[in-house]
Formats: structure tokens, C-alpha cells, sequence
């Protein structure tokens, strides 16, 4: 990636984080109040036509989780502890498609981290929640159930978002969120994280390092989200940051904002029935310090198509990741934009296993102009505990 210190690779987004965003959800309860659960995830992908080469990849990652609630040690069910540990390997297919958004969601360095170490704290029926420690922002932010099923990391988060500085997969930062749930599916949070994730120039390992240089990573987002057998989430956001970085064109920078616009709902079905829901994202930042300064994502999927597979689903989404004026300018030979095209299926073998075979099409990878619109065919297998 050309990002520098910005983001090596825009990574995850959400794709990921539905895979281990909902502590305790697919977990075994090992005794009252604790839950331990273990995800495991193998990528095999190969770029078939285009791009910078042609050639196979295999990423992969583990993710084991330990959340403890407040039944544990006899206290308020209105606390938790969360932790989970991260472990990336396995080689890099965006090396060989060479496109920035980062078409597979858990290719990352290859190490093992402190994924997540929080607290959160709910106040009994008003509505308002506070969670604190090292976390990923996009698990609670800029994030729609609908776009999950894809692996591009793009449809987890926003590619504008993506080259902040903001805590996300695979190097999360310390941070404080604050939610409000109102009646009527109506909320609002705001958040406050280290400027920084991890250390620069380390990649490997945990860090949670401090820096007068780090700034502050600050966010606010607003919506409603709700429906029962027809769910929808209409949300706007907004983010800004003060860490020192280099922008398009190497100046050193140390202020940065940028917002979103993001919803999803259901068209069609319900309970026992086939259902299709329909997702867009916006995003936009500051076109003269970031390579990128728009960004508009689109898609739809279908669950229980198959009636003896009520839980498979099939998806097709655009992802298009618009480069600013500044970086066209001090990089001639770009294209304006770079859109990836993926379809996917993802099919539930059992409660623990999933296979998801996936195609995407990713038109001027790395905004290159003299590189072949990339063609890149693979799988997915899940393993979960």
C-alpha cells in the first residue's frame, strides 16, 4: 500500500469484526457469567487476470475471546470484562492484485496481539452505556449488519475512514465510547481514542504506546436502528484527528477530519421466509491531505434463497474508492478511482463450519493506469468454538 504512515493496509473493516464484534454470542458459557469462544478463519485466493502478478495467497487468522459478565464474581449484571488475542498469517493476495482498499478483511501482518482488553459498564434501563480499554472503533462504529457478509474490507469500513488514523483491524488503540440508546431505535455515541494505534514502525506484537506526537482520535454518530423481522439502520458520523502524518503529497500534517453517511434495510421476507436487505455507505474526508476524499458503497443480499439452507446467502456489492485532486496531481499517472465488484455465497455447513466462495473484479487496482483490472477468484473456510 502507498499510505505510509497513515495505514499500511485498509484493513477490515467489518467483515471482520462480525466475526468476533458480538463477545459471547457464539461462545461456550464455561460457568455463570464467563464465556470463552475461539474463531478461526482460512483464506484461499488467487488472482486469476490483471493485476501487478498473477498468483495464489492464503491468509489467515485466530481469534481467541473471553468475556466474563458480572454474574462471575456475584456482582451487576450490568458489567463486563472482554478480552480477545489475535493471531494474523499466511501470505498477501493484495501484493499480487496490488489494490488499495484491500479486497480479503483478514489479511494482515503476520504476528500475535492483544486484540481487545475492555470494560463496559451499562446503566441499568437508561439507556446509556460506556465501554473503555484497547478496542476497535469500527466494531461499535461506521459499521451495517447487511455489509458484513462480504470479505473486500471496504464494506466493513469506509476506505475515506480506513486511511485515518483510527483504531481498527488489524492494531487497535486505547479508547472511551459512550452510547445512548433513546426510545424509539433512536441513539447517539461519541468516542475518544488514542491518535496513534500501536507504535509506528512496529507492527508486530502489542503496543500500547503514548506520544505527545499522538494526538487524539475523536468521533460522534447518530441514528435510528430497529425493525424485528425487518430490520434497518440509517446513521451519520463524522471523525476527527490530531496525529502527525504525511499527506499525498509528504507534507507533515497533524489535523484531519472526515464523515459518513451509512444505511440498511430490509426490501423483502421475514421469519421462515427468503430475505433480502439492501446496504449504501458514504464516506468523504479533506481532498487536499488525503489520498482519498470519497468513497460510496452499495449491495444487497439474500438469506434462505435455498429453502432446505435457511441460513446461506448470496451477495453482490460495489465498492468505488474516489482519489483526491492532491494525490492525482503528485501521482500523474493515477486513475480517479479504483471500484471493486465482489459476489460471494456463503454457505453453513453446521454451527460450526462455513465455507464461502468468493469472486471479485477490481477496476484500476492501486489507481494505477497501467495496471489490468484484476480478477481474483476464492474461498473461505470458518471453524467456530
Amino acid at each position: 500500500m502507498f499510505f505510509g504512515k497513515r495505514s499500511t493496509f485498509l484493513a477490515w473493516p467489518r467483515g471482520f469484526a462480525c466475526l468476533i464484534a458480538a463477545p459471547g454470542a457464539l461462545a461456550a458459557a464455561v460457568t455463570p457469567g464467563i464465556d470463552v469462544g475461539a474463531t478461526y478463519n482460512q483464506d484461499l485466493f488467487s488472482n486469476v487476470s490483471g493485476g501487478i502478478r498473477h498468483g495464489t495467497a492464503a491468509p489467515g487468522a485466530i481469534d481467541v475471546s473471553v468475556g466474563v459478565g458480572g454474574r462471575a464474581w456475584g456482582g451487576s449484571t450490568d458489567n463486563r470484562f472482554y478480552f480477545d488475542y489475535l493471531g494474523t498469517f499466511g501470505s498477501s493476495i493484495s501484493n499480487g492484485a496490488g489494490d488499495l482498499q484491500g479486497l480479503d478483511n483478514i489479511e494482515a501482518y503476520n504476528t500475535t496481539r492483544l486484540y481487545s482488553a475492555w470494560y463496559q459498564h451499562d446503566f441499568g434501563d437508561s439507556g446509556v452505556m460506556i465501554r473503555m480499554g484497547k478496542q476497535d472503533w469500527n466494531v461499535l462504529f461506521d459499521n451495517l449488519d447487511a455489509a458484513g457478509l462480504f470479505i473486500n474490507s471496504s464494506f466493513g469500513l469506509d476506505a475515506t475512514a480506513a486511511v485515518s488514523n483510527v483504531s481498527q483491524y488489524p492494531t487497535t488503540a486505547v479508547g472511551a465510547v459512550v452510547r445512548w440508546n433513546f426510545a424509539g431505535d433512536a441513539y447517539v455515541m461519541g468516542s475518544v481514542f488514542d491518535g496513534t494505534p500501536g507504535r509506528t514502525g512496529h507492527p508486530a506484537g502489542t503496543h500500547i504506546h503514548f506520544n505527545s506526537s499522538d494526538g487524539l482520535f475523536t468521533s460522534a454518530e447518530a441514528g435510528i436502528a430497529g425493525g424485528g423481522d425487518r430490520p434497518y439502520k440509517l446513521a451519520v458520523g463524522g471523525w476527527y484527528q490530531t496525529a502527525d502524518y504525511r499527506d499525498s503529497i509528504g507534507r507533515l500534517r497533524d489535523h484531519d477530519h472526515g464523515f459518513y453517511v451509512i444505511g440498511q434495510q430490509r426490501l423483502l421476507g421475514g421469519q421462515g421466509r427468503p430475505r433480502l436487505d439492501a446496504f449504501v455507505q458514504i464516506g468523504g474526508a479533506q481532498g487536499g491531505r488525503n489520498p482519498l476524499d470519497r468513497y460510496l458503497g452499495a449491495g444487497f443480499n439474500v438469506t434462505g434463497l435455498v429453502p432446505e439452507r435457511p441460513d446461506d446467502a448470496l451477495g453482490l456489492a460495489v465498492a468505488r474508492a474516489h482519489a483526491s485532486a492532491a494525490y492525482r496531481d503528485a501521482t500523474p499517472d493515477s486513475d480517479r478511482a479504483e471500484t471493486a465488484i465482489e459476489l460471494t455465497y456463503q454457505a453453513r455447513i453446521n454451527k460450526h463450519w462455513m465455507l464461502q466462495p468468493d469472486v471479485q473484479y477490481i477496476v484500476n487496482p492501486g489507481l494505477g493506469r497501467t495496471v489490468d483490472n484484476a480478477a481474483v477468484v476464492g474461498l473461505r473456510t470458518q471453524l467456530v468454538w
